[in-house]
């Protein structure tokens, strides 16, 4: 429980932190984003955690990049109990969701394994994936169009 805390707390500071670079009061942020200033005010202070529609909300409400927007609710879904898709991906397969917890469990690789994850900036986009014995796992999907 307290590893979750801790958790909890981060994620209370890296909403701060967003908050007060857009120069928003916690009522301010509220009222962008449709939820209540208690909401804010608990998830700041490590008291709550939120569903991913909520924090979808809250980061829409800051304008963040899409980046931004899908780290935040990453750090959501680490501590969610009822949630497991981001919001942009709630109309996808099931397939596609799992897809890649398909080719780590098939390559030997659980969610234990894992120690860190880097969303690619740039042209390519894509992510890193590093594992606790320091395996970097490079991913990224690119689409073509057949002819």
């Amino acid at each position: 429980m307290v590893a979750n805390k801790s958790k909890i707390l981060k994620l209370g500071k890296i909403l701060k932190s967003f908050r007060n670079s857009a120069d928003l009061t916690q009522p301010q942020l509220a009222s962008k984003s449709g939820v209540s200033t208690s909401i804010v005010n608990d998830l700041e202070n490590g008291i709550r955690t939120a569903g991913c529609n909520t924090l979808n909300k809250i980061a829409l409400g800051l304008e963040l990049n899409d980046e931004d927007r899908f780290l935040l609710i990453l750090k959501g879904l680490e501590l969610s109990k009822r949630d497991f898709v981001i919001p942009d991906f709630t109309g996808y397969p099931p397939e596609i969701i799992n897809f890649l917890a398909y080719i780590f469990s098939k390559s030997g690789i659980s969610p234990q394994n894992i120690k860190k994850v880097e969303l690619g900036g740039g042209k390519n986009g894509g992510m890193q994936i590093t594992t606790l014995e320091n395996m970097k796992l490079n991913v990224e999907i690119r689409l073509s169009q057949q002819k």
